[in-house]
């Protein structure tokens, strides 16, 4: 009987060690996946799948261990605001306008529930850019636009301080301000800038 329950201990401890090498393994990938996944939108930003894994043990384990999940989400808020032609004002092209709606949903989930103050902060300013970026497009609602912009701008330094994207864009936003009844031209608030800390900081896409 005895050695019945050792055989079963010793069979439970190499299916533990098992366990144990299969999530060591899911963890490595999702660290290649991240840092795979931000190359590779910088290759060819317009290709699905970024920023993924397989997992070998069921549950997403691996993921939660390295709470990623958050990292992912702002990335690809990130790529769709990328691919949404931010940086032009006119959003004529239905598809760029459709994509611009759904970046601004995934960047306002991220400023809502992330926990990370600073990433919220980030998402903030990003959402105060597409304002703006509405502002010039749409002279008749200039006016709510650019303050929603600059409220969401000032929001996000209430969070971290020290967003440097935060305080350029507010700076462009005031001076947008001042020039009551100038339309089109002058400078635009950079979605993605240098100068932000956290996941997702810089290009979309560039890392940590």
């Amino acid at each position: 009987m005895r050695r019945v329950a050792l055989i079963v201990a010793a069979l439970a401890c190499f299916a533990l060690a098992a366990g144990l090498g299969l999530l060591a393994l899911d963890v490595a990938r999702w660290r290649s996946a991240v840092a795979d996944g931000d190359v590779r939108y910088r290759v060819a930003p317009a290709e699905q799948g970024h920023w993924s894994s397989e997992e070998t043990v069921p549950f997403h384990l691996a993921r939660s261990l390295l709470d990623v999940d958050d990292d992912v989400q702002f990335r690809v808020a990130l790529r769709t605001l990328g691919l949404a032609g931010i940086s032009a004002p006119d959003v004529s092209d239905p598809a760029l306008a459709a994509r611009r709606s759904e970046a601004r949903a995934q960047i306002a989930a991220v400023a809502e529930r992330d926990e990370d103050p600073v990433r919220r902060s980030r998402a903030l300013s990003l959402l105060g850019v597409l304002s703006f970026a509405s502002a010039i497009a749409e002279p008749q609602d200039q006016g709510p636009l650019l303050q929603d912009a600059l409220a969401r701008f000032r929001s996000a330094l209430e969070l971290d301080p020290d967003n440097a994207e935060a305080k350029a864009n507010l700076e462009v936003g005031l001076q947008r301000e001042s020039e009551a009844g100038e339309s089109g031209g002058g400078q635009n608030p950079t979605p993605g800038g240098e100068g932000a800390r956290g996941a997702g900081a810089g290009t979309a896409g560039s890392g940590y």
